[in-house]
């Protein structure tokens, strides 16, 4: 089979094919510019900004721990990314507790996070107890120690001590009590066994304070025993 002279294997395109290809080939270029231009501008800190400090969490932490500087690090991140409220050093997270929980890498901020309101006020091992006195002496600080009395009711009412020389937290002003009645909300310094009293005595009887004396007393002298001389002066 012989091939006429001046006959081509290539297909022309027509012309609409040629224009789409055309305006595709310019769609292409300009998104390749838009891209590489746009992250120069990235790398120049003109979108993201600045970066700052910010703690992040570094390991899964728990709704209700206190933070210890195992739990947090530091990490640089741009401003526009930054939580509000972000942390900016480990020493400002430390001691603080987690609202709820918390993944690892998560940046920290003081909307997740609180400091108790009683924290450093007590020593380690002792209890921070709030109950309801319907009796406490008048202009009672927080700078005076307290003995605490329940009065429980029936046939035979009594009263007996539950609570001995505790410190004073808090007091609150006067509300109404569970039972009904006007009564006060102070907060006390107690230990274990005087936590069990007041809590059980608070549920079943009407509890009341009163006020310890403060600064040094006299020691009295002791009385002489019957039938003895008193001795020379």
């Amino acid at each position: 089979m012989q091939i006429p002279r001046g006959f081509s294997f290539r297909r022309k395109l027509p012309t609409s094919s040629k224009v789409f290809l055309s305006i595709a080939v310019a769609c292409a270029v300009a998104s390749f510019l838009l891209v590489r231009g746009g992250a120069a501008r990235a790398g120049d800190g003109a979108i993201t900004g600045p970066a700052i400090d910010v703690v992040v969490a570094s390991r899964y932490i728990e709704a209700g721990s206190g933070l210890t500087a195992d739990d947090v690090r530091v990490i640089r991140m741009p401003v526009a990314f930054a939580p509000p409220g972000a942390i900016g050093s480990v020493d400002a997270a430390v001691g603080l507790v987690s609202g709820a929980t918390i993944a690892q890498g998560e940046p920290l901020s003081v909307s997740r996070l609180g400091r108790s309101a009683l924290a450093g006020s007590v020593a380690a091992g002792r209890l921070v107890l709030s109950a309801t006195f319907g009796s406490i002496p008048d202009g009672l600080t927080t700078a005076d120690r307290v003995d605490a009395f329940a009065t429980f009711g029936g046939a035979r009412p009594y009263t007996e001590l539950v609570g001995e020389d505790l410190r004073v937290l808090r007091i609150e002003p006067a509300t109404d009590s569970f039972g009904g009645g006007e009564g006060t909300v102070v907060t006390l310094d107690v230990d274990a066994a005087a936590a069990r009293q007041l809590l059980q005595a608070d549920a079943t009887g009407t509890l009341a304070l009163v006020a310890r004396g403060v600064g040094p007393t006299a020691t009295p002298s002791p009385s002489p025993s019957p039938g003895a001389t008193p001795a020379p002066r």
